[in-house]
C-alpha cells in the first residue's frame, strides 16, 4: 500500500491536478480583484471644489473719450465651482485668473442706469455666479476743469497744546476730470492729513488729492496728479510763569527762620490756549519739617491739563539759628 501511494505522488497524474488547482485560485483571485475596481468606478462620487472671491474688480466698458461714470460699486463677489481643482485655483489667485467681471455700458446713455455684470473668460469646466447681479451707474458727459489745491488737517488731528504755524502743497492747481454735473459742483480740491497721524512734530509726506463741494463734500472724480507733497508746520503752544513756592510743616524750635532759593523762578508751561489763559502761576508746597541746618530739597512741579518744563527743581534752603 505505501509503495502504491509513493508512485502516485511520484507521477505526473498529481503534478497534474496540483497544477489545475493553482491556475484555478489564481483565476478567482484575479476576477475578484477586477470586480473590486470596476465596482469603485461605479460607485465613486466625483467632488465639487467651490471658492467665493470677496473684492473682485468690475470692468466698466464705455467710451472714456466722451463720458464719465460714477456711483457704482467697483468690487463684485463672485462664487466659483469646478470639478478640477487645478484650474480652481488658478481662478481663485489673482495673478493667473482668466475671467473677469464686466459691466458693459457701450450703448448706455447719459443719466443713470441698471448696469448687468457678467463672468466672463472663464476657463472650461469652471462655472462662475456673481453678486450683485447688477449695479447702478451714472453716466456723463466727460469735462475736465482746473482747480486750486489748499492742505486740510483736521482739528482732532493735532495734539492738545499745539497749532499749526504753516501749511504748504507742492501742487498749487491741479486738473480736475468728472462729467459736467460734477465739475459745477467743485470748489477747490484738498490735501488731507491721513486720518492715522495726531501731529506732536512737523509732517511731510505725500497725500491722496479729493475734490470736494464748498460744504466739503467728497465728489467723485480723477484728479492729475493724483497726489501732492504736503508739509505741515506746527508749533507748541507754551507759556511762561512764576513758581509760588510755600514751605509747609512745622520748623524745628531751634530755628527762626527758613530761607529759600529755586534753580529756577519762572518756568514753562504748555497746554492748549484755553488752559494757559487760566494759569498765572505754578504752585507747590515743600515740607520743612525735618530742616535743621543749611541743606538743598528736590521740588516736583505739577499742574492740571499742563505740562511743566522744567519739572523737578531744586531748593536750597538756609537756616537762621536761634
Amino acid at each position: 500500500m505505501k509503495g502504491l501511494f509513493r508512485n502516485i505522488f511520484n507521477s505526473g497524474f498529481w503534478l497534474a491536478i496540483v497544477s489545475i488547482f493553482l491556475s484555478l485560485l489564481l483565476f478567482l483571485t484575479a476576477t475578484a480583484n477586477n470586480y473590486s475596481r470596476t465596482g469603485t468606478q461605479i460607485s465613486g462620487v466625483t467632488e465639487t471644489y467651490t471658492n467665493t472671491l470677496k473684492d473682485v474688480p468690475i470692468d466698466i466698458k464705455y467710451d472714456s473719450s466722451k463720458y464719465y461714470v460714477s456711483g457704482y460699486s467697483y468690487e463684485a463677489q463672485v462664487y466659483l465651482t469646478s470639478t478640477n481643482r487645478v484650474k480652481l485655483d488658478s481662478e481663485i489667485n489673482a495673478d493667473t485668473r482668466s475671467f473677469k467681471v464686466v459691466a458693459d455700458l457701450s450703448d448706455a446713455q447719459t443719466g443713470t442706469v441698471e448696469a448687468k455684470l457678467e463672468v466672463i473668460n472663464l476657463p472650461s469646466g469652471v462655472t462662475a455666479q456673481v453678486a450683485p447681479e447688477t449695479i447702478s451707474v451714472t453716466i456723463g458727459k466727460k469735462k475736465t476743469a482746473t482747480f486750486s489745491v489748499e492742505g486740510e488737517v483736521d482739528p482732532t488731528q493735532l495734539a492738545t497744546g499745539y497749532l499749526i504755524k504753516n501749511i504748504v502743497t507742492d501742487d498749487t492747481k491741479v486738473e480736475v476730470t468728472s462729467d459736467e454735473s460734477t465739475i459745477q459742483q467743485v470748489d477747490h480740491v484738498v490735501a488731507s492729513l491721513p486720518e492715522d497721524n495726531l501731529l506732536r512734530s512737523d509732517f511731510r509726506g505725500n497725500v491722496i488729492l479729493q475734490a470736494v463741494s464748498a460744504d466739503g463734500t467728497i465728489l467723485p472724480a480723477v484728479i492729475n496728479p493724483a497726489k501732492t507733497l504736503l508739509t505741515v508746520e506746527v508749533k507748541k503752544l507754551t507759556k511762561t510763569v512764576p513758581v509760588n513756592l510755600t514751605l509747609v510743616g512745622e520748623m524745628s524750635d531751634k530755628i527762626s527762620n527758613i530761607d529759600y532759593k529755586l534753580s529756577n523762578q519762572v518756568v514753562t508751561i504748555s497746554g492748549s490756549q484755553e488752559v494757559l489763559d487760566r494759569i498765572s502761576d505754578v504752585s507747590a508746597e515743600l515740607d520743612i519739617t525735618d530742616v535743621t541746618k543749611n541743606t538743598s530739597k528736590v521740588l516736583n512741579l505739577s499742574a492740571d491739563n499742563v505740562s511743566i518744563e522744567p519739572n523737578v527743581l531744586t531748593v536750597q534752603l538756609t537756616v537762621t539759628k536761634k
